[in-house]
């Protein structure tokens, strides 16, 4: 019996070189013999949207906030019945956006952490803009599960904000050596693994070809749990 699918919506532009990655993880995993067995998605790729970080530490999000709740209606109202934002630090608003879309919103944060405890990790890197990391975004999720995170410390921090605003945001591939330091970092940490918890680094590790269970890229947990949500078979 075919599975009822159910339409998807990405709200993404946050960037949108992330949101392509997403869409194209989503069709490269999900199992079909032919294109009517994909799931629906429509994707809305606002990149006029103002800077997550810098309206969260501004103390501006409330009017991010507005604009966001737009989109969702934007996206309701077209018929999407589940929604997905390529951003972590846009997770901030994420018990706002379960209320839009009554419950149906795909939390990727909440994923990697149950993607991070099924593994088994008990202590595992973050690397994220300042504004996940400001609120603390990770280290909630994480902790219910047991599982221990860890930011980077200051100078190393400094270098993932590069990474994500002054190269990849810009269009670069994104220096491998300073990335090859700041996972060093983590690793002399303790830390059993790296979450890359900003869809910029997601990018990064297409552009680079990163594998190995080091490294758990957030984008995945989202793209297993937009297909599986919305009516698709995962290619594990």
């Amino acid at each position: 019996m075919e599975q009822t699918k159910h339409m998807l919506g990405i709200l993404g532009g946050m960037g949108p070189e992330a949101t392509s990655v997403l869409y194209k993880r989503i069709t490269d995993r999900t199992v079909v013999s032919c294109d009517q067995e994909h799931i629906n998605i429509l994707i809305y790729s606002h990149a006029g949207l103002p800077d997550r970080t810098g309206c969260i530490l501004c103390g501006e999000g409330e009017q991010l906030w507005d604009m966001l709740a737009k989109d969702v209606q934007l996206l309701k109202n077209a018929g999407c019945e589940y929604l997905a934002v390529p951003c972590n630090t846009c997770h901030y608003f994420g018990d706002r956006f379960r209320e839009a879309m009554d419950g149906h919103f795909i939390d990727m944060i909440r994923e990697t952490a149950n993607y991070v405890a099924k593994r088994r990790y008990h202590k595992v890197g973050v690397l994220a803009t300042d504004g996940t990391v400001r609120a603390d975004l990770y280290r909630k999720e994480l902790a219910a599960l047991d599982v221990e995170a860890i930011y980077p410390d200051e100078k190393h921090q400094k270098d993932v904000m590069t990474l994500i605003y002054d190269q990849i945001k810009r269009g670069e591939k994104g220096d491998k050596h300073l990335f090859q330091g700041i996972a060093q970092h983590m690793h002399a940490r303790g830390c059993e693994a790296v979450v890359l918890a900003c869809t910029e680094l997601s990018v990064f590790a297409v552009n680079h070809e990163l594998t190995g269970g080091f490294y758990i890229d957030a984008m995945e947990a989202l793209a297993e749990r937009c297909i599986e949500s919305c009516g698709g078979v995962y290619s594990y």
